[in-house]
């Protein structure tokens, strides 16, 4: 088993009363998933980035997720601590 970090930038979209996924994009750090969620930030309704551990081969996730940004309406699963 080899565990890798992947960081992912994800827009979500309001669809009447609810917030749905929209673009997702993997980038290969965990500055430039930051980077690309501030950017689409202004284009979709809320945006995340967050770095996901799992397993390369796989592709089973090993922890939750660790948020690393957010901004604008989110879903309940991205909700404040």
């Amino acid at each position: 088993m080899t565990a890798k970090s992947y960081f992912v930038a994800q827009g979500f979209v309001k669809e009447g009363r609810r917030l749905i996924s929209g673009q997702t994009f993997q980038e290969k750090t965990a500055e430039a998933a930051i980077g690309r969620a501030t950017r689409i930030a202004d284009r979709f309704a809320g945006a995340v980035a967050f770095e996901q551990l799992a397993d390369d081969e796989t592709g089973e996730t090993l922890e939750e997720p660790k948020l690393l940004f957010r901004a604008g309406q989110l879903p309940a699963d991205f909700a404040d601590d």
